[in-house]
């Protein structure tokens, strides 16, 4: 199962589109795929076996650091 660090960005770059927020100890969404995205800063794991087209495009806030993450594969 691929897993792929996601992106960290600066909030304010994120400010005209919808932030996902995760919740510290559970996925933010699982299921419908192979690839896992962690969070570029701490690691922790935001979306597990998702498809790809799942992840793309997704902002999404962490849970347990705080830190505003975007799929890694356009960028």
């Amino acid at each position: 199962m691929p897993q792929f660090d996601m992106i960290v960005i600066d909030p304010e770059r994120a400010k005209d589109v919808n932030i996902e927020q995760h919740t510290a100890g559970t996925p933010l969404r699982e299921g419908g795929g192979d690839e896992t995205y962690r969070c570029g800063c701490c690691k922790t794991k935001l979306l597990v076996s998702v498809a790809h087209h799942d992840a793309h495009g997704v902002v999404i806030k962490c849970g347990k650091c705080g830190k505003v993450n975007t799929e890694p594969h356009h960028h």
